[in-house]
């Protein structure tokens, strides 16, 4: 059935309208397009402009990147480095090539192992029968061809001497008694040598209670417990303390004196292990303060007759000393950082060539041929350089430097002033191979214990003698002043 025409003419004129519409939608939809991808083509080039700032800011920064601290560069011990940094300081080192091989120099002392003139046990091995026709063979006819020593250690079993006292009576009346000797002070009891050895494998070998009765357990055949150790430990201190207050007082007399600390955790907490020095003593204490009193607390008086070798840190620079020497080797290490934080400038590398030279100088030259005004001069060059522009850290240490400025070649003015301080960092260093075998000392006791021995079997050493020795001595004396 055909439509009117009215109704087909109102049908497209419907159609007319709706595509018209459609039309408009779509030009609008053109512009906006358009306009998207406009603002889409701005946004693109706001963002390469931005990548390009961002890498120039980042080129600029990377001259004022911090590099990894390490032992090379700062004074963060070896202990705790990172991995890479290890490595680092298996290649790298403050020392310059000396040009010559690895090994032994020529006329250096060899040690070889010599045989004794006296053996202990002689063992024959002489032949019996003839090893060709059977026929047994004398032994008037034994001649020597050839002697070969073994050294070995016998089984190590503990002897128990029994010391009994007897009485006798006199005509007079009177009844004699004999006395116990003083190393017998109880129905059972420990000899020195024991007390000195438990003395020396804890102080000197870090080794802790526990392994210790293990030890002594298994290769002695020595039974005790943990508190045991302990008592023995606590009367070998209370038998060295005289020892003891001898090296601090001598050392306050010294004219030469390194000094240095590190942390220890006592307790859980972090105390500080102090350490003076000198070649021929060594006084170490612990305590809870980093600061001048802590150093107050033991040297009331100061060190007023010493030059005191130490690292920038204040405390020191407020006691009342002699001099002062500030030990090159930290500040070469500083250098070290600085010239890998900013590697544009050549500032840190001409004061670290200048510190080398001087040590060079001291080295090889005569007191009186050193140019100590040409390196003085030197030095105040550097010092009063403007530094600007580099990092503040440069700033840092050359306004320190300038503060302490007399303080950095007095050691060429002395043959006794070391320019380093590894003496003293020596002295301490053990406490770090304490902490990572046992951790921790348990009370403020322990740790007054460990500083007092390990300070007397230090001194021994640095005096030719043995530390075991020394121990010996103070567990000998300890029986008699207790007796």
């Amino acid at each position: 059935m055909l439509l009117p025409i009215t109704d087909i003419i109102k049908v497209l004129t419907t159609l007319r309208s709706e595509t018209e519409s459609l039309q408009h939608t779509v030009s609008e939809q053109k512009m906006e397009i358009s306009r998207l991808n406009y603002r889409l083509s701005s946004k693109d080039r706001d963002i390469l402009k931005l990548k390009r700032e961002n890498q120039a800011l980042r080129e600029q920064l990377s001259q004022y990147e911090k590099p990894t601290k390490n032992s090379h560069n700062s004074s963060i011990p070896p202990s705790q480095e990172s991995i890479p940094s290890r490595e680092l300081r298996r290649t790298v080192s403050l020392r310059k090539p000396s040009g010559r091989k690895s090994g032994g120099q020529p006329g250096h002392a060899g040690a070889t192992l010599e045989q004794v003139p006296n053996p202990d046990r002689i063992a024959r091995h002489a032949p019996d029968y003839c090893r060709q026709c059977g026929r047994p063979l004398p032994d008037e006819l034994s001649e020597l061809l050839g002697a070969r020593q073994v050294i070995d250690l016998p089984e190590i079993k503990p002897t128990v001497t029994e010391h009994r006292i007897y009485g006798k009576p006199c005509s007079c009346g009177c009844y004699n008694r004999g006395t116990f000797p003083d190393e017998a002070k109880a129905p059972v009891c420990y000899g020195p040598n024991i007390r000195a050895l438990i003395s020396y494998f804890h102080t000197v070998q870090c080794i802790p209670y526990e392994r210790l009765t293990e030890m002594f357990g298994d290769c002695f055949h020595v039974e005790f417990s943990q508190g045991t150790i302990k008592n023995i430990l606590h009367s070998m201190q209370e038998a060295s303390g005289g020892m003891y207050e001898q090296i601090r007082s001598r050392i306050t007399q010294s004219p030469v004196v390194g000094a240095d600390e590190t942390g220890a955790h006592v307790q859980k907490k972090l105390h500080w292990i102090w350490g003076f020095q000198t070649d021929k003593l060594t006084y170490l204490y612990h305590d809870p303060a980093r600061n001048k009193t802590a150093i107050d607390k033991y040297f009331p008086q100061g060190l007023p007759h010493s030059t005191l070798v130490t690292d920038r840190f204040a405390p020191y620079f407020r006691c009342f000393v002699k001099d002062h020497q500030l030990c090159l080797a930290h500040l070469l290490r500083e250098l070290n950082y600085l010239s890998e934080l900013d590697k544009n400038q050549n500032w840190s590398s001409r004061l670290k060539e200048l510190f080398q030279e001087a040590i060079h100088k001291r080295k090889t030259m005569d007191w009186e041929s050193i140019p100590v005004e040409d390196l003085f001069k030197r030095l105040d060059d550097l010092l009063l350089e403007p530094l600007y522009t580099v990092h503040q850290d440069f700033g840092r240490l050359q306004r320190s430097l300038l503060k302490h400025r007399d303080s950095i070649f007095r050691f060429l003015s002395n043959p006794d002033i070391p320019y380093d301080n590894n003496a003293s960092e020596r002295a301490i260093r053990v406490f770090k191979i304490k902490h990572k075998v046992s951790g921790c000392f348990r009370s403020d006791e322990g740790a007054d214990m460990y500083t007092q021995l390990l300070s007397i079997a230090d001194t021994s050493k640095k005096n030719g003698k043995s530390r075991f020795q020394a121990l010996n001595l103070i567990a000998k004396e300890g029986h008699r002043e207790s007796g």
